[in-house]
């Protein structure tokens, strides 16, 4: 389980998040709603050990995160950020299996694979892909590490229906094997029904 407690983040000088406290469960996923400027992406990077607090603390399975090296939170972590921007020409296949150097597994890479229905881009190069190959290029990436916990900021903003209901379907296969998945949405609360808990946010 991720514990955030009496958490406080600052932006700049703007707080952001204050005296927050949420618990992520194994097995569920969570989905953090709320308007632009409510603090979602910022949550999502405090809960992965992105940004630093203000305040409160935030533990993985009992253990603070301060405590974690980098490579210890890579081990129990992937996150998918909004927009993955790709610089180096690397194949689609090659990426995949950079992925996997901490965590991940070549059956992981090949499930990612099937289950976004990526196949066909393995061997073209990540910056010739549109904008929605891309993303769910880097979401195949994130599932391709095999971590317990699973962080996507925003995972349909570029996808169609299709995609995007293959997504939500692999997301929930994810969960059912106990997969702890945190999702921001930027969505109405009733189209979330696949999602097991939502955490609305507000401005601040």
């Amino acid at each position: 389980m991720i514990a955030a407690r009496n958490v406080t983040v600052f932006r700049g000088e703007d707080v952001v998040l204050s005296d927050f406290s949420l618990e992520i469960h194994p097995g569920q996923i969570t989905a953090i709603l709320g308007p632009n400027g409510s603090g979602k992406s910022t949550l999502l990077a405090a809960l992965s050990g992105d940004i630093a607090l203000v305040s409160g603390e935030i533990t993985i399975d009992e253990r603070p995160l301060a405590h974690y090296d980098i490579a210890a939170i890579a081990r129990v972590r992937a996150v998918c950020l909004q927009s993955q921007k790709f610089s180096l020409a690397f194949t689609v296949g090659q990426v995949l299996e950079m992925s996997t150097s901490r965590s991940g597994t070549t059956e992981s890479v090949n499930q990612a694979v099937i289950a976004l229905d990526i196949a066909a881009l393995l061997p073209r190069t990540v910056t010739s892909l549109s904008g929605g190959e891309q993303q769910r290029v880097a979401i195949a990436m994130a599932i391709a590490q095999a971590t317990p916990y699973l962080f996507l900021d925003e995972p349909f903003a570029a996808q169609d229906l299709a995609s995007a209901a293959r997504i939500k379907s692999y997301l929930r296969v994810l969960a059912s094997q106990g997969v702890a998945i945190v999702v921001v949405a930027h969505v109405e609360e009733d189209t979330l029904e696949w999602c097991d808990v939502k955490v609305r946010l507000s401005p601040r």
